[in-house]
């Protein structure tokens, strides 16, 4: 009887920081504030890959919101000089920064999950060939074990054949 060993399941750290990039993609696709379309069979098909392109446009989106809330600070505080109301200068000062602060963030974050998905990408591609090396190798052992067994059994038919034989002649 030929008995295959068990695959030794390992989960590494590339493992890890890869489920780790995909659920914080996830997380910031699920957080979008915009108006969500009616579920369909479609969307729940979405790949891996669709959350991340999805989530990372959520991000440029974001991006691109705070850039015109800061250049509109900018214009509030240019107007608040022009007109040298010094109380709507200070407030206009203090949303500039606040709307500047924002938008620095949402740069940095948007650069890190790229860098964070292009991680991810480069672990998941390791641990497929890691798995497909393993799975090779499995394979390999299995069929010399398959070969092991099929050659022991073809030299008891052999031995039970020729017992057979010596046993018609007496």
């Amino acid at each position: 009887m030929v008995t295959s060993k068990p695959l030794k399941t390992n989960i590494s750290m590339k493992k890890i920081a890869l489920l780790a990039v995909v659920a914080g993609a996830l997380l910031m696709s699920s957080c979008n504030n915009s108006e969500q379309k009616a579920s369909t069979e479609t969307d729940s098909a979405q790949t891996v890959g669709e959350h991340v392109d999805a989530a990372i446009a959520d991000l440029k989106n974001a991006e691109e919101n705070a850039r015109l809330k800061a250049e509109q600070a900018k214009k509030d505080l240019d107007d608040a000089i022009a007109k040298g109301d010094k109380a709507a200068e200070e407030k206009a000062r203090a949303a500039t920064e606040e709307a500047n602060t924002a938008w620095e963030k949402t740069k940095d974050a948007l650069r890190n999950a790229g860098e964070d998905v292009k991680e991810g990408l480069k672990d998941a591609k390791d641990a497929t060939v890691d798995a497909t090396n393993t799975a090779v190798d499995k394979t390999k052992e299995a069929a010399e074990d398959v070969k092991d067994a099929s050659k022991k059994v073809g030299e008891d038919i052999s031995r039970k054949a020729k017992n057979v034989g010596e046993a018609l002649k007496n």
